[in-house]
């Protein structure tokens, strides 16, 4: 799957653009999910897809190295300690109580954004070329499948028309229960969207075509 080049605006996120931004590396994130092991940081993990290397290992020690150099974290107590905008990242990713995944494929190229919500905040993680994460704050009044269906929305304003286009969001509980939904524009721009709990998803079913793509959210609620 190549996840294209062209960044989607996250919506929702703080008018200001770049200064609500954080850019952190892959190695950065393991550094963050592996500093308290539990059922949320190992959920994140596998949403987020990374290694299962924990705080000893050569690559996570190298994401707190770039987290220190960059002035994102402290050792304190022989313990590290995540610094501002990076500490909320961090206490979302160990707190987390609902996840998400959001998806627009056209052709061999994708667009695939994670979002982990707790009590106290929510945050959306797009990776980016070169083991790069674009992460962005993210509203908590809104529910995650109307965001998820927000940036599939985004993605699918990006491309030319005429063009085949899938569309999914999927939501993780903290039960671990999860749904699906897919909506897809076929060549001749007819629409379909399907459902489903677990990794069932139904038959997919004509429906008008509407590029908010209100439908997913509509169908996860």
């Amino acid at each position: 799957m190549t996840i294209t080049e062209t960044t989607v605006e996250a919506p929702g996120a703080d008018p200001k653009g770049d200064g609500a931004r954080i850019e952190l590396a892959t190695v950065e994130l393991l550094a963050l999910v592996s500093i308290r092991r539990n059922a949320a940081t190992d959920r994140a993990r596998v949403l987020l897809s990374l290694p299962e290397d924990g705080l000893d290992s050569p690559v996570t020690a190298a994401g707190v190295g770039s987290l220190l150099v960059r002035r994102m974290a402290q050792v304190i107590e022989g313990r590290l300690a995540p610094q501002g905008a990076v500490n909320e990242i961090a206490s979302i990713l160990m707190d987390g109580e609902e996840w998400a995944e959001a998806i627009g494929t056209t052709g061999d190229a994708s667009n695939v954004a994670a979002l982990v919500r707790s009590r106290t905040g929510t945050v959306l993680f797009e990776p980016r070329p070169y083991d790069v994460w674009h992460v962005w704050p993210m509203p908590q009044d809104v529910p995650l499948p109307v965001i998820g269906s927000r940036l599939v929305a985004a993605t699918f304003g990006n491309l030319p028309g005429g063009q085949s286009f899938a569309g999914s969001v999927r939501i993780i509980s903290y039960d671990g229960t999860t749904r699906s939904a897919v909506v897809t524009v076929a060549d001749d721009e007819s629409w379909s969207v399907s459902s489903g709990l677990g990794g069932e998803i139904l038959v997919s079913a004509r429906t008008y075509p509407d590029p908010t793509f209100q439908v997913l959210a509509s169908s996860l609620a």
